[in-house]
């Protein structure tokens, strides 16, 4: 068996190996799924006001920049994703505040909604865990494109 020993500069390479892989395993892409949102400064990505209330919250998981996009009102997120084309996606990541837990997340398509409530862009939905309010994910997402204007156009 020989010993090698290494020089400066094959311990150099060996080195900078080193921290590359360490560099790239740190820049992992994230994990698809809500992020916290700081009140007072997140901003909605539709109406561009400050996020200052969490219970009517929402986010839609942006796949080509690796990120959640934030929403201060629900209809703000249907408006948003409507207008890109991608709220009938089914592959679509979106999340609702628990309105009886704020900070805590629900699948949208699976929370249930309650109309009446006074949201920051007067959409007026919030959410529950599924079962609780009487509205379901389809009712509220018709009701919100209906009020906001962002039906599909019929073929004719």
């Amino acid at each position: 068996m020989t010993l090698r020993i290494l020089n400066r500069r094959a311990f150099s390479r060996l080195a900078l190996g080193a921290s590359l892989a360490a560099l790239a395993a740190g820049c992992s892409r994230p994990t698809p799924g809500p992020k916290a949102i700081t009140l007072g400064r997140d901003v909605c990505e539709h109406c561009n006001m400050i996020i200052s209330e969490l219970r009517y919250a929402a986010q839609i998981w942006d796949a080509r920049r690796t990120r959640a996009r934030l929403f201060d009102d629900v209809g703000c997120a249907v408006s948003f994703a409507a207008v890109a084309g991608e709220i009938d996606d089914p592959g679509l990541l979106f999340w609702v505040a628990d309105a009886g837990k704020p900070g805590a997340w629900l699948e949208a398509r699976t929370a249930s909604y309650k109309d009446g409530f006074q949201t920051p862009m007067g959409h007026g939905y919030a959410a529950a865990p599924a079962g609780q309010w009487p509205t379901s994910y389809a009712d509220m997402l018709a009701a919100v494109r209906k009020k906001a204007l962002c039906e599909p156009a019929s073929a004719t």
